[in-house]
């Protein structure tokens, strides 16, 4: 049983994290994880975040997603289902302080190079969508994460904000969706997950009240401060996630 402390900073976080991600379509995991780890064992915390990321992805995505662009978006979800079990695998059986400092390594790499401007031109967009989505699906099974990959390979085509945001939390909402299942294969979904699942229902709430915050926020931001932000706040979860690996 939590106490009532530990109970008012999970909302606190929830309610941040959503912001986060109702601004950038990303954020929720990267900030929530790292956090909510302190408080949460990470096999009871991921199967949570997982549940609740899709009802915030659904709440997200309803007032933006006019802007959807589905191209490549088949190629990117079909790997990504692919890279799911095996992530749930890898959650299971390796440490969890060797996952978080690999993708802490390579987020911070990643966001210094686009935050330098260099970009990769990709001739071959579909296997782009095909490695970015499978390598997303691996780290949504594993830790949640499933954004670093998908927001790398969007930042480097260089999206339109809004597509890049209704991209971003559509194929979010779908990931979220394929690995409750998985979790369940993988025993991960056990009386304890169910139990916080329920009494943290009102951390769902604020969150969706935070989601629709962010977003708003969002929608009315400068394209040039909205790449800023998303990079910036891409290399302090990237650093969060290897302080948090020790």
């Amino acid at each position: 049983m939590i106490s009532m402390t530990h109970f008012v900073l999970i909302m606190v976080i929830i309610f941040l994290s959503a912001i986060i991600q109702g601004i950038t379509s990303f954020g929720f995991a990267l900030v929530a994880v790292p956090l909510l780890n302190l408080l949460l064992p990470l096999q009871v915390l991921v199967p949570v975040l997982i549940v609740y990321g899709v009802i915030l992805d659904i709440v997200l995505l309803i007032p933006i997603y006019k802007n959807l662009d589905l191209k490549g978006m088949g190629y990117l979800i079909g790997a990504g289902v692919l890279g799911v079990p095996l992530g749930t695998y890898l959650l299971i059986i390796l440490n969890e302080s060797v996952l978080r400092a690999g993708i802490g390594v390579i987020v911070i790499i990643s966001a210094f190079a686009l935050y330098s401007g260099y970009h990769i031109q990709v001739k071959n967009e579909k296997l782009g969508n095909m490695i970015a989505g499978f390598t997303s699906g691996l780290l949504n099974g594993s830790l949640t994460m499933s954004g670093p990959p998908v927001i790398i390979f969007y930042s480097n085509q260089q999206l339109e904000k809004q597509v890049f945001r209704a991209n971003l939390a559509f194929y979010f909402l779908l990931t979220n969706i394929i690995t409750v299942p998985v979790l369940f294969w993988g025993g991960l979904v056990t009386p304890e997950v169910i139990h916080y699942t329920f009494i943290l229902t009102p951390s769902l709430i604020i969150g969706a009240l935070g989601v629709l915050i962010g977003s708003k926020m969002g929608s009315s931001m400068s394209g040039a401060l909205f790449n800023r932000l998303t990079l910036v706040l891409f290399f302090i979860m990237g650093c969060m996630s290897i302080i948090g690996a020790f």
